[in-house]
């Protein structure tokens, strides 16, 4: 594992999380909420880099990314908050060399593979529950972006409190068994119900309360109870997954791997033509947990800018990261 870095090589890492926090893009409760999340998790260097960091170290790893938040009557075909985030970290780990597939629920299968496209990005995607589903066994890491977890009732819900029955298929064993394996599993979320969660244990129920109640009559509230190796929170879930994917771009000193303000323009058209839900209005639309798309974009600016302005400074002409020391072939190369 690398040392930590520098202040002036740690700096641009944290512009990133404080960024995927909403910092200038979110309402001031989301904000703080997530920050609060950060801070629970007690990391000693920026969330993205340590993140980032395990993953390049896994040279060629097989990386399995699962996404779908589908809930009969709500959102039909899902909402748009995760694939969008699940096709840009995709394409960004195929750039560094890790093997990425993209495991979607069945109602997101068109959705996901359309995004891809308008990223030019050659991912597989497939059904999670189909015959082509990945066993444990071949799984180096797991991620989960704006998956919803299970409570410790094994129920998953929505953010306001429904249970889902139908719909989404859990992948909660999975993550567990992976987890308890020793396999790196990432959990990529906002609101606390969604894989990756249990990290936080009781720290989620004094961050948001609202955690803590439901409206099924379980008895235990929305909180996801399954955890992950490493949890990202984030303001919206698709924003970590960028974040993400500026982390991954400064390492490698690739600017071009980083998503682009027009890219994530064109994915937010093609979800909502396909009738993926923003989360909060519940209908295919330009925007995204009821934030306008265009704030989305400029955040997606933001984050693009910093990279290459970090780029194109004279102390980031080469990759962050010491090539030896990782092992990584792709960035031999």
């Amino acid at each position: 594992m690398n040392s930590v870095p520098t202040r002036n090589l740690i700096e641009p890492f944290e512009k990133i999380d404080e960024l995927v926090c909403g910092t200038g893009f979110a309402s001031e409760t989301v904000v703080a909420r997530t920050r609060a999340f950060q801070s629970a998790l007690k990391p000693d260097r920026p969330l993205c880099r340590m993140i980032a960091d395990s993953l390049l170290d896994i040279p060629g790893a097989q990386v399995a990314v699962f996404t779908g938040f589908v809930v009969p009557g709500k959102y039909p075909v899902g909402e748009n908050d995760g694939p969008l985030g699940a096709a840009a970290l995709a394409r960004a780990l195929l750039n560094a060399g890790l093997r990425p597939t993209i495991h979607v629920d069945p109602e997101v299968l068109e959705t996901t593979r359309w995004l891809l496209a308008e990223l030019s990005a050659d991912v597989g995607v497939v059904s999670i529950g189909s015959s082509s589903t990945v066993l444990p066994v071949s799984i180096d890491v797991a991620i989960a972006i704006e998956k919803p977890g299970a409570n410790s009732a094994g129920a998953m819900h929505t953010a306001d409190g429904a249970r889902i029955a139908g719909g989404s298929k859990p992948v909660d064993r999975l993550f567990l068994d992976l987890h308890h394996a020793g396999t790196m599993t990432l959990g990529i979320g906002d609101q606390g119900n969604e894989i990756g969660f249990g990290t936080l244990g009781e720290a989620l129920g004094k961050i948001n309360p609202r955690t803590q109640t439901c409206t099924c009559g379980c008895g235990c509230g929305i909180a996801a109870a399954t955890p992950t190796r490493y949890l990202y929170p984030a303001a919206v879930s698709n924003w970590g997954a960028y974040g993400l994917t500026a982390a991954l771009a400064l390492l490698l000193g690739d600017g071009s791997a980083t998503l682009r303000p027009e890219e994530e323009k064109r994915m937010l058209h093609v979800a909502a033509v396909h009738g993926c839900c923003d989360g909060v209005h519940r209908r295919g639309m330009y925007g995204i947990d009821g934030i306008a798309g265009d704030v989305s974009v400029r955040l997606v600016g933001a984050l693009h800018d910093l990279v290459h302005e970090e780029i194109a400074r004279g102390s980031k002409k080469t990759p962050v990261r010491d090539t030896i020391e990782s092992g990584n072939e792709a960035l031999r190369e």
